[in-house]
């Protein structure tokens, strides 16, 4: 069959690719002033009009924007005693945010936590460094330079995987691929219309642009604000906390494919520890699953939300380094830039 080959204007696939590293914070984890949070303790949980969120701001008495907060949100049956709290991860975060998790994730029977890898890889102390050679290593040295840029630490690194209670509930790199092929895709189908779809996205927030009163971000704003590394950490946390965002930034593709799929093999590793007489549970996935999460909860086992704390990820009077001064890195980054005008 004769193969067409195809052209885009540079900046249209600039965009997307930027917007996946936004997108990559909270929604992928792959192989590479804050207190012990007692969910005990924990309030009420507000009367929501819809769904509940995950991510929000806290400001100080002024109204500027000082942290980035995650939320843990605890779910229970109308009768029985099993608790199960959905834990909300950005996979870059402060050192203190990761300390808080780490005593938090004591309180539990179980934890629950997401990776793609093969069934039952446990993270070694410190995070995996090597390169898988999976399409993914991309994502991951996305993750990278947003970590260094933003001056925060890798969720790998810092969150204890050794403890003998955590279980890895995910996908492997070989299901993700099954789960592909049963839909009649592969890597290349996939990325060519998850690119269309966040552009389509991105589209629709532009000609929104000022109804919730939240400045958009496009590809080309995250490239021309890497020279202000603190500014560029204001506008991601603010984009972060605009309701559905990540949901809608990720596009149907690969929404399905890293959200719905990866959740419903956690669900079924979820009600096997039910099964198995485990009263106090957690899921630690990244916040962009959390809305499907809540869904499954009720429609899966008939949980409802009870409690929600909220912990400060990321601390916006901080940031790192400006990420375009030399080095193999910097190069890519000032390719990527120059793409995005």
């Amino acid at each position: 069959m004769k193969q067409t080959k195809m052209t885009m204007p540079a900046h249209t696939v600039a965009q997307p690719l930027l917007w996946l590293i936004a997108c990559s914070l909270v929604a992928i984890h792959t192989t590479p002033a804050a207190s012990q949070v007692t969910a005990e303790a924990a309030p009420p949980a507000t009367e929501a009009k819809s769904k509940s969120k995950f991510l929000r701001m806290r400001n100080d008495a002024k109204g500027t924007p000082v942290a980035m907060q995650t939320s843990i949100a605890r779910y229970r049956p109308t009768d029985g005693d099993v608790i199960v709290d959905l834990i909300g991860a950005v996979h870059i975060g402060e050192a203190e945010y990761y300390r808080t998790l780490n005593r938090q994730f004591d309180l539990y029977d179980v934890v629950l936590y997401e990776l793609v890898a093969p069934q039952g890889t446990r993270v070694p102390k410190g995070g995996k460094k090597e390169s898988t050679g999976s399409p993914l290593d991309m994502i991951s040295w996305l993750q990278r330079q947003a970590q260094a840029t933003l001056g925060l630490e890798s969720q790998l690194e810092k969150v204890d995987y050794q403890k003998q209670h955590f279980v890895h509930a995910d996908l492997s790199p070989t299901e993700m691929g099954q789960k592909m092929a049963e839909r009649g895709d592969n890597a290349l189908t996939v990325g060519l219309t998850a690119v269309a779809e966040m552009m389509r996205k991105q589209n629709k927030i532009s000609n929104a642009s000022g109804k919730n009163g939240v400045a958009q971000l496009t590809g080309a704003d995250l490239m021309d604000m890497l020279d202000e590394p603190l500014e560029l950490k204001k506008m991601m946390a603010q984009q972060f906390a605009v309701s559905g965002v990540m949901e809608e930034g990720l596009g149907d593709t690969l929404n399905q494919l890293l959200i719905s799929d990866r959740n419903a093999a956690a669900m079924k590793v979820l009600q096997k520890q039910i099964v198995s007489g485990k009263k106090k549970i957690a899921v630690f996935y990244g916040a962009a699953h959390m809305p499907d999460f809540e869904k499954r909860m009720a429609s899966d086992l008939g949980l409802k939300p009870t409690k929600h704390v909220w912990i400060d990820a990321w601390d916006l009077t901080k940031a790192g380094k400006s990420p375009l001064k030399g080095g193999a890195s910097g190069l890519m980054l000032q390719m990527m830039k120059g793409l995005s005008k």
